[in-house]
């Protein structure tokens, strides 16, 4: 399959998963209003370092391996069971254990609940997601995905139709985490379906357990620094009291969600530019980088000024009326938002390359940016002081990667980002060309 083959299926069905989240977002909103859906994103967060950390980025090696056929396929998938059955023990036992009630809206057996089932989820789907990917299979795993986030919005709509309760509230919060749990076991059935592995129950050997963690977790590093580089100010802005009110921490979680929705593109682009790169096909990924970044650029440019324009009323009208802080904030983290697009690919190739070092120096340089600046201007300026930290933090890391990547290729950097006379037509020839390509061989 060539390179514009791949991309365009990953865009399709990627594209289509990612509608799903969105409008699984949107309900989510609505129903919990701003109040309640910061405390279940803001836990949400605290699982995701969580899985950050009990996953040690071991998709990132997975997918390298596979994509280079240097460990065998069923070795990956029992290994990525065993490994998500394990954390899922863990997390179990620690929490049963050593749980306390805090000052987090949930009762302990319901914390316990939403972290097994959302962390065991997202691990087996990140795992199987992967090995899907580098078979550059991505209509299944998609399919699947999008199915189980559909029949949780059509519930969703169910309860804004039905008396609204506690247990009405309670039983949707449940399936809301459920619905994890749930896609991480399909994807691994599907997998294990798919490629007849039904027999093939086998670890990795000593040597490629080495190989395999070595390089997972230098993208672990590079990948926990990412997480805190766009996630840190959310701490910062809950505990910036008397400055940020009630339904501030909503206000500005459904801001940097938004900008996570502008990384969906780039993750996109990112799970073909990663594998194939790291197959060896890098000529053809670099011959294509340059037209991805300006296309992403032009498009996201369009789309955030239509936001500019329409989303002081949009927004409210869109997520609820108790979101009616979002603008100010949304619009002085746009210049970040195009930067975090533009790192995203950046940080692929760059791992494909096995240079994962370049993307853990650029992370650490914006984190450091980002915490001191937070600690010293969120008490005093809130939400509006979080978004231009965050913003200058993220495009400091996107200066240092172009630096780097200019000392490499000696070219100018600015090639990348102004429009050629041709990119027309090379867009229109990854569609128009993707139906008689099917069949060529790379």
């Amino acid at each position: 399959m060539r390179f514009k083959q791949i991309i365009f299926s990953s865009l399709l069905w990627r594209g289509l998963y990612f509608i799903t989240v969105l409008l699984l977002n949107v309900v989510v909103s609505r129903y919990f209003q701003a109040n309640g859906t910061g405390w279940i994103y803001y836990i949400t967060n605290y699982f995701a370092f969580f899985l950050l950390v009990a996953s040690v980025s071991l998709e990132s090696g997975m997918t390298f391996f596979a994509s280079k056929r240097a460990i065998r396929e069923n070795r990956l998938a029992t290994f990525g069971i065993a490994w998500s059955l394990v954390v899922s023990l863990l997390i179990l036992l620690v929490l049963y254990l050593y749980h306390q009630q805090s000052d987090i809206a949930f009762t302990r057996n319901q914390v316990i609940l939403f972290a097994v089932t959302y962390l065991t989820g997202i691990l087996l789907t990140n795992f199987f997601c992967s090995l899907f990917y580098a078979q550059k299979n991505y209509s299944l795993p998609n399919s699947i995905l999008c199915i189980a986030n559909l029949l949780l919005i059509g519930y969703f709509l169910f309860a804004f139709w039905w008396k609204r309760s506690a247990t009405m509230e309670s039983r949707l919060l449940n399936y809301y985490f459920l619905n994890y749990l749930i896609q991480g076991v399909l994807l691994a059935i599907a997998y294990w379906f798919k490629n007849n592995l039904k027999t093939g129950w086998s670890l990795p050997n000593s040597p490629e357990l080495k190989m395999l963690f070595r390089f997972s977790l230098f993208a672990f590093a590079s990948n926990i620094l990412f997480f805190l580089l766009y996630r840190v100010d959310y701490w910062f802005v809950k505990n910036a009291c008397p400055v940020c009110q009630e339904g501030d921490l909503g206000n500005y979680i459904q801001v940097s969600k938004m900008g996570q929705m502008f990384l969906i593109l780039p993750n996109i682009l990112a799970t073909s530019i990663f594998p194939r790169t790291a197959a060896g096909f890098r000529q053809q990924v670099n011959n294509s980088l340059g037209l991805i970044i300006r296309g992403v650029l032009i498009l996201y440019s369009i789309i955030i000024l239509f936001l500019i324009v329409t989303g002081y009323f949009l927004f409210p009208w869109v997520y609820g009326s108790t979101f009616n802080k979002m603008y100010v904030p949304f619009v002085l983290m746009v210049p970040g938002m195009l930067s975090l697009s533009v790192l995203v690919l950046f940080n692929a190739y760059n791992a494909g390359k096995d240079k994962v070092i370049t993307n853990v120096k650029g992370n650490l340089l914006g984190l450091i940016i980002i915490l001191v600046c937070d600690w010293i201007f969120i008490p005093v300026y809130g939400i509006k002081g979080a978004a231009i930290i965050s913003s200058t933090g993220y495009t400091i890391n996107l200066i240092f990667i172009m630096y780097v990547f200019h000392k490499e290729y000696k070219g100018s950097p600015m090639e990348l980002f102004l429009p050629h006379k041709d990119d027309y037509k090379k867009v229109r020839a990854i569609f128009s060309d993707y139906t008689t390509d099917q069949q060529k061989p790379d």
